[in-house]
């Protein structure tokens, strides 16, 4: 196993033969960051962090915690750093067999090509999936859930969720809706958004950066993305955020501070927004599953 940091890069926290489960932690220092080798499993992955992904002859795309990406069993590709954190992210592998009969239900045209069942490279994670992959993966870190059939279910039905998310998201980025000139500027505007989103941007900053209009970047990005320019650094704030609320005891103004809210109340109804939770009911949720854990074990 590789090391980046005097950490493993690619630690399996769960592997039933079905499903597999797995944390990636690579620095942009280490030698494999570039290029860590193909893919060894079918996988959907959530990015902690932002980073620029290349699939073997497709175009490069900015991979951040608003996406949901995916690799099919020996893809090539390349990694471009973004944030100064590197690429972190979690990833769940399924039998391609499982991914074939899944993305089947969406696509008739799977046929043609089995062995690459997924014929898109990513789509947007909406947050009831975000939060409840984060949940899942904590729990097995932890080591509360010890029912394997409960975990191959849960990630089954992960698998089918997003497979239905990267579908709408092909019909709203369509090419006869978006434009290659336009993808590439929206593609520098993701970048930008995912490498300063706790920054205070404007409009005119941002148009600036790809010499358009200000009105013509809100009617493009929408169009590409399904979202306006707030929302989506929003949602990489909030979903940053994540990882404090549930991983540490952190208290809640520091992490609402560092995530680029003005005050608590702001950070929480976001939050709110987001999750349709609090960031201190997630919390608490947490707590009760290593509670859980803890009693198990006695």
């Amino acid at each position: 196993m590789r090391v980046s940091a005097g950490c493993e890069i690619d630690r399996i926290v769960f592997d039933s033969g079905l499903v597999r489960v797995g944390a990636f932690r690579c620095h942009p220092d280490d030698p494999s960051f570039h290029d860590s080798g193909p893919a060894r499993n079918c996988c959907f992955v959530f990015p902690r962090t932002a980073v620029e992904i290349q699939h073997e002859h497709e175009p490069a795309f900015v991979a951040n915690p608003n996406v949901v990406t995916f690799y099919n069993q020996g893809q090539a590709y390349l990694r471009n750093a973004v944030s100064i954190e590197g690429d972190r992210c979690d990833w769940f592998g399924v039998a391609i067999d499982v991914v074939q009969d899944v993305v089947g239900a969406f696509d008739s045209g799977l046929d043609a090509n089995p062995d690459r069942p997924f014929n898109f490279t990513r789509g947007w994670a909406d947050a009831s999936t975000y939060l409840a992959q984060r949940r899942l993966f904590e729990q097995l870190v932890a080591g509360a859930v010890t029912e394997p059939l409960m975990v191959e279910e849960s990630i089954v039905d992960l698998l089918e969720q997003v497979v239905r998310s990267a579908y709408k998201t092909a019909e709203i980025a369509r090419p006869s809706t978006v434009g290659r000139k336009q993808r590439d500027i929206v593609h520098h505007i993701e970048f930008v958004l995912s490498r300063q989103w706790g920054e205070c941007l404007s409009l005119r900053d941002l148009a600036g950066e790809v010499g358009i209009s200000v009105y013509h970047l809100c009617r493009m990005f929408r169009r590409a993305t399904g979202s306006t320019l707030h929302q989506y650094r929003q949602k990489l704030r909030v979903r940053w955020s994540l990882e404090g609320v549930i991983e540490s005891s952190r208290s809640l103004v520091d992490i609402a501070l560092d995530a680029g809210f003005s005050s608590h109340s702001h950070y929480t109804s976001s939050f709110r927004r987001e999750f349709d939770q609090t960031p201190s009911s997630v919390r608490a949720s947490r707590a009760a599953d290593l509670t859980l854990r803890q009693r198990a074990i006695f």
